[in-house]
């Protein structure tokens, strides 16, 4: 009885074991899609953003790496101006730090510069945005289901032109894990020198500001 109550034990034990190494696999945030600009701005519907966020406390060299929607219609390169990058200023994310994808040019966002500059638009209607590292494997994902964004306002919308936030950067993309911007905490000014209802390169308003 004893034999076979220490059995049962161990295999519990390593049945543990393996559910707790394979929820570490599942899920370890490296660097996430931390807000996603999809309806533009108010000076254009065409300035489209999106922001990356590092939350480890180690830098990423994002050389390799690439981001892409419409099932790979549109692709963005860190390292080399192919696909649909257009210009690179930098491939490192720094610990705890920001990265800024403008499209078209760098007034999209026209007080902070953008770390690399594409072309290419997202659907209003939705799509799934999937960032991939340098071995092709899945990092992260925002709007993984595919159908309409889960947050974010177009021009109607109130606030309007209001971008699509994480709320918790330590958690998958969920539906539930994206909010609107409340157009009080904002930061970044529009190619007509309006404030943006987001906020690039600073912590989101759906994280508590």
């Amino acid at each position: 009885m004893r034999a076979r109550r220490s059995t049962i034990l161990l295999a519990a034990l390593a049945l543990g074991i393996c559910l707790l190494g394979g929820a570490r696999e599942e899920w370890s945030p490296t660097v996430v899609i931390n807000e996603v600009g999809w309806m533009g701005t108010a000076a254009n519907s065409a300035d489209e953003w999106i922001e990356l966020y590092n939350p480890t406390d180690y830098g990423f060299d994002l050389s390799g790496w690439t981001l892409s929607w419409s099932e790979g219609e549109v692709t963005i390169y860190f390292s080399e101006v192919a696909g649909n990058t257009k210009e690179i200023r930098r491939s490192v994310i720094p610990a705890r730090g920001f990265y800024i994808l403008e499209r078209t040019d760098d007034t999209t966002i026209s007080d902070i510069e953008a770390d690399l500059i594409y072309k290419g638009s997202l659907d209003n209607a939705g799509g799934t945005i999937i960032l991939r590292d340098a071995a092709g494997r899945v990092v992260d994902t925002a709007n993984g289901d595919g159908g309409e964004w889960p947050a974010g306002t177009a021009s109607r919308g109130e606030p309007p032109y209001a971008s699509m936030e994480r709320i918790n950067p330590a958690l998958p993309d969920a539906d539930a894990n994206w909010g609107s911007n409340n157009g009080e905490i904002r930061n970044g000014l529009d190619a007509e020198g309006n404030p943006i209802n987001g906020t690039p390169g600073r912590r989101n308003s759906a994280s508590g500001g």
